[in-house]
């Protein structure tokens, strides 16, 4: 029964997902973390930056990207933040990483500038 409540629980959000979806079109440039962004963080334990897509594992990149996706624990943390925002997420090992917000920007517009 608690399984069943779990499973018609995620079957509704993948539905509110699949409805507010967009599809073929950047979000928009407004510097907030979101699928469809191209993301630079800071890892706040050892000072290295690393820029990748938020978005599906399936995307393929020109650019040889590195794509994580939303539901990832990094996803998850970074999603809604802004540049300069802190978020913590767990990795698998139980520790606690933090990662700071550097710059978000639209896929469509970072490809445009690098390609």
């Amino acid at each position: 029964m608690v399984r069943d409540r779990h499973r018609l629980a995620r079957i509704r959000r993948i539905d509110d997902i699949l409805r507010e979806a967009v599809v073929g079109e950047d979000p928009p440039d407004d510097g907030i973390a979101e699928p469809g962004m191209v993301l630079t963080v800071r890892y706040d334990d050892t000072d290295t930056a690393e820029t990748f897509l938020l978005g599906s594992r399936d995307e393929t990149t020109e650019d040889e990207l590195e794509v994580y996706s939303p539901e990832s624990p990094l996803g998850r943390a970074l999603a809604g933040a802004e540049p300069g925002e802190q978020r913590a997420y767990r990795v698998p090992n139980g520790a606690i990483v933090r990662v700071t917000l550097i710059d978000a920007e639209p896929y469509g517009r970072f490809r445009n500038v690098t390609g």
